[in-house]
Order: structure tokens, then C-alpha cells, then sequence
């Protein structure tokens, strides 16, 4: 089954993240084709509540992560809404 999971994911830190991508990988360990789909810009950095909303760990080389939402920017999620069409999961 092709799964395409739409959230946080690396390179942002935070529990959604580490959530979203442990989530793809009990999929894949269930034999399911997977895809985050995250963003790009999750929110301007004057809004960050702390020091970074980047990750400093090393990408996962385990996941397909693919960045292409930018969320304050509506026409962006409807690209990505179209992608996640012509992909069919």
C-alpha cells in the first residue's frame, strides 16, 4: 500500500516530527510504501517560540521526506495536494 503521511518531519525537531517519522517506519516494517510530505517553511522564524526549529541531527537515510509545503502560503498546498493526487496512495 502507498501511504503518504502530510506533517512535520526532518529537518524540524519537535514531537510531531519524531512522532510522524516513527510512524512511517512502523509502517515500512508493515511492507507499506511511505512518503512524509513536510514543509518547507512550517512558520517564520520571528515566530519560533525557541533558539531553532531545525533539527541538529543527522537525516534519517531510512525515509523518504520530501519538503514542499510552505505554510503560509495557500497556493502551496494545493501544488501539494495535486502531487498527493498524481501519486494515488
Amino acid at each position: 500500500m502507498k501511504i503518504i503521511i502530510v506533517g512535520t518531519a526532518f529537518p524540524y525537531r519537535g514531537g510531531l516530527a519524531a512522532f510522524n517519522e516513527r510512524l512511517a517506519r512502523e509502517y515500512v516494517k508493515q511492507g507499506n510504501e511511505v512518503e512524509i510530505i513536510t514543509f518547507t517553511l512550517q512558520y517564520p522564524g520571528f515566530l519560533f517560540p525557541g533558539k531553532s526549529q531545525y533539527s541538529t541531527e543527522i537525516a534519517p537515510t531510512d525515509l523518504k521526506i520530501t519538503r514542499m509545503i510552505n505554510a503560509i502560503d495557500p497556493v502551496s498546498w494545493m501544488k501539494v495536494g495535486r502531487k498527493i493526487k498524481e501519486k494515488a496512495p
